[in-house]
């Protein structure tokens, strides 16, 4: 569910099991103030609490909802962006996960699709929120000093293919991959369903109407195979806006990206 920033600042505090946790405002303002000074453009995306009231008019009544779950993109101005792709960091925290969590971390988005990508966790700071204690906002400023590859890391894609006859073998370790691969910062281990490489392959051969499909006489180049992927985490129309970074993240080792 997307938001604005002011329905978002009308997220009310909660109490969950006995502990309390802050308003919405008291976590995200510290920090699209620190991002503030780079951008002025934000997207929202939040799930409220499972129960909600409704105005007369049957419309969400955002002067009283609590959202388990935010995140806030700080998306950044040009002078971030290359080739196509702009970069963005982000505040994303959860109360109805099993140990309440926030994260900070820094990814690029593809313009043209919208699709997240990732290629270091270093970019990712996780930490456990607890009750009635307020975040910690100095990986802001960490993650905007870092080194960013992802540039290189596309170029690299851009010029690797795949060869058709070899796409079967492929598909195969994809689907292994998938099966074997995980992420686990310490609050629980993050993976792709197998389901996920058969989609994205069905994306480049069998769906002409994919904006990665790959037409039976080309070969299939690794960029398109790599977005293949991420389109289908990205846009899950909201049914997981926590791990989203763990999971792109581990499209790099699926597919066997050095």
């Amino acid at each position: 569910m997307q938001v604005t920033l002011e329905q978002l600042y009308s997220g009310k505090a909660t109490r969950i099991k006995e502990k309390e946790y802050f308003t919405t405002k008291q976590y995200v303002m510290p920090f699209i103030d620190r991002m503030s000074k780079f951008t002025d453009k934000f997207e929202i995306q939040v799930k409220p609490a499972d129960q909600i009231s409704l105005t007369n008019d049957g419309e969400v009544n955002f002067e009283n909802i609590v959202y388990n779950r935010v995140w806030v993109e700080a998306q950044l101005p040009g002078e971030y962006a290359y080739e196509g792709h702009t970069q963005s960091v982000s505040l994303l925290y959860a109360l109805d996960t099993r140990k309440p969590v926030y994260k900070i971390f820094q990814n690029a988005v593809r313009s043209a699709c919208l699709n997240m990508c990732v290629f270091s966790p270093n970019m990712l700071q996780v930490r456990e929120l607890e009750p009635e204690t307020a975040m910690e906002y100095t990986f802001v400023n960490q993650v905007m000093e870092m080194t960013d590859n992802t540039k290189v890391m596309l170029e690299n894609l851009a010029n690797t293919y795949i060869k058709r006859n070899e796409l079967y073998d492929n598909l195969g370790h994809w689907v292994d991959n998938c099966i074997s691969s995980k992420f686990n910062s310490g609050f629980g281990t993050v993976k792709l369903a197998e389901s996920t490489a058969i989609d994205a392959y069905k994306k480049l051969v069998i769906d002409e109407k994919s904006d990665y499909f790959v037409p039976n006489n080309e070969d299939i180049c690794m960029f398109d195979a790599y977005q293949a992927f991420t389109d289908i985490i990205t846009h899950d129309k909201g049914r997981d806006i926590v791990n989203k970074f763990e999971k792109i993240y581990l499209v790099k080792d699926i597919l066997g990206i050095k």
